[in-house]
């Protein structure tokens, strides 16, 4: 089976103090229709970089990218983005903010918003349509966001880092619902974190990337079924062999 998004020998340089600074090092990535993929890698190594260019935000320096085979420049059309900040809008309601996406595509409000509501009661967000983000935790924030890239209804979602701002409970809370709506409508996705345990939660592959320039030390699969336990036998053995890769030069 052909990969759903390829992206091959993708570098990229910016300049620092009219000096090139080597970001990513010919990148190599697959990722399979409806697969969850993790980017694993230190702090400032290219992680968020490398999505800004599947995104369409930046441009390669070299390398392609395909989708379902093809070449594209970008999958900008493709892809919904939901970044570190859940950067809802504080003059929109939490309903209205959710539905920025179907709203700018111009789907039928009816129709989308019959969606955003089941996905506010599936988060447990039941209430709190109406209420402002400045009236939210921040993990209700977060489901705000991650229900407003939902809704998107794109072929490929990118997480970067969304969870790393919430404590343990909360973000383990946020696990199952992600889980559960991936389970319910599976969509390429790729996401970005520092935690090798939240990412051992929730990927079928890892990706582990090295210091500055990125590069791919090791693609780990993950075989095992979900819901998955921290404290079982083989889950350790991963975690384990994450942290060996992370710690090799």
């Amino acid at each position: 089976m052909s990969p759903h998004l390829r992206l091959i020998q993708i570098t990229k340089s910016f300049s620092r103090d009219r000096l090139p600074l080597l970001v990513l090092d010919k990148i190599d990535l697959d990722a399979n229709h409806g697969e969850l993929v993790a980017l694993v890698g230190p702090s400032g190594c290219g992680k968020t970089t490398l999505l800004h260019i599947i995104a369409g935000l930046i441009r390669p320096d070299s390398g392609t990218i395909s989708l379902n085979e093809a070449l594209v420049k970008d999958c900008q059309r493709h892809v919904a983005y939901m970044q570190q900040k859940d950067l809802l809008l504080p003059w929109r309601t939490a309903l209205n903010n959710a539905l920025l996406g179907p709203e700018i595509a111009h789907e039928e409000r009816k129709r989308a918003e019959a969606r955003a509501r089941q996905l506010f009661a599936e988060f447990g967000l039941s209430g709190f349509e109406g209420a402002y983000p400045a009236q939210l935790s921040a993990g209700m924030r977060q489901r705000v966001a991650l229900i407003r890239t939902l809704l998107s209804q794109r072929e490929i979602l990118l997480l970067d880092e969304p969870f790393g701002a919430l404590d343990a409970l909360t973000r383990s809370e946020l696990h199952g619902w992600l889980l559960k709506a991936h389970q319910k409508s599976p969509r390429t996705t790729l996401f970005v974190t520092h935690d090798v345990e939240e990412a051992l939660t929730l990927a079928d592959r890892i990706y582990i990337l090295s210091e500055r320039p990125a590069r791919v030390k090791a693609v780990v699969p993950v075989p095992l079924k979900h819901p998955r336990d921290s404290t079982q036998h083989d889950f350790v053995t991963l975690k384990a062999e994450l942290l060996r890769w992370l710690r090799t030069p």
